[in-house]
């Protein structure tokens, strides 16, 4: 990571629970936590943000969303989160098809109206200042609504702001193991982890074979010092932090990584219901 300062700045509260789990585990710290524990007052509303944009109400799935996001972050050439959602993505949709669409969504098994929705992602990689009214029509006469248009697009700046991060600051990769457990964790814990008392009876219940009494104990006093309203970014608790890279891979550059293992059902889903 290029900006040493934001890395070793020491970890506080929820954070320091987290990292300090992950190195206890073995695992590699995903530098990416270090951005988001830098100025949590901003990073804070960031995290909520992104839970939102991805697992909130859509008439996108989940899987659909992750597959965006990873398709437009190998197009801008940020491996680090187009590995780290590949596999997400693939959790949901079969890991067949995302191989596919990263590869090419044209020679895909994606029917016509999703194919129509990743030449508009392609074009807001490439240059959203190409975008016209005829690519919004083209979506709409695809069957795309105005909200799964906007959610969409949303996708796309959310994923365009995070890969400049990432390879901005040098975020680096972690091995292929680290990697594979971080598809599993966004998808059952997802983005954002609210400590309030509810928020932590749900990290307790999901990481109930990972999370000790002792862990127990520094969340209830984090939470009652206050650090409660204070989420944790990409479920950094887990021993094995979500947005993890997979190995051998250089930021910025289009290599392939793997996206997790087959799933029995492939499909996207209609326009109104993707």
């Amino acid at each position: 990571m290029f900006l040493k300062d934001v890395q070793s700045r020491p970890a506080q509260g929820m954070m320091g629970i987290a990292l300090r789990k992950l190195r206890e585990a073995g695992r590699a710290v995903p530098e990416i936590l270090h951005l988001f524990r830098f100025k949590t007052r901003s990073t804070n509303h960031l995290v909520r943000f992104t839970d939102e944009v991805m697992r909130g109400p859509s008439p996108l799935s989940r899987g659909m969303r992750e597959l965006i996001g990873a398709f437009l972050s190998r197009r801008n050439q940020c491996g680090f989160c187009s590995c780290a959602h590949a596999p997400v993505a693939a959790e949901w949709l079969g890991k067949d098809l995302v191989e596919e669409v990263l590869r090419d969504p044209e020679t895909s098994r994606l029917d016509p109206a999703h194919k129509v929705l990743f030449r508009y992602i392609g074009k807001l990689a490439a240059n959203p200042a190409e975008v016209t009214a005829a690519d919004i029509d083209g979506l709409k006469q695809a069957g795309w609504s105005d909200e799964a248009i906007y959610d969409a697009l949303t996708v796309a700046a959310l994923f365009k702001f995070y890969n400049t991060w990432n390879n901005g600051s040098g975020v680096q990769n972690m091995t292929a193991t680290d990697y594979a457990h971080s598809g599993d964790r966004l998808v059952t814990m997802g983005y954002c982890m609210d400590f309030s008392f509810l928020g932590i009876l749900k990290v307790m219940w999901v990481g109930r074979h990972e999370i000790s009494f002792a862990d127990l104990i520094g969340l209830v006093k984090t939470w009652r010092g206050g650090s409660g309203r204070q989420p944790s970014s990409l479920s950094s608790l887990s021993p094995a932090a979500t947005a993890v890279e997979c190995g051998n891979h250089t930021p910025g550059t289009g290599q392939a990584c793997a996206v997790g293992r087959p799933e029995t059902a492939n499909r996207v889903g209609a326009p109104t219901s993707a």
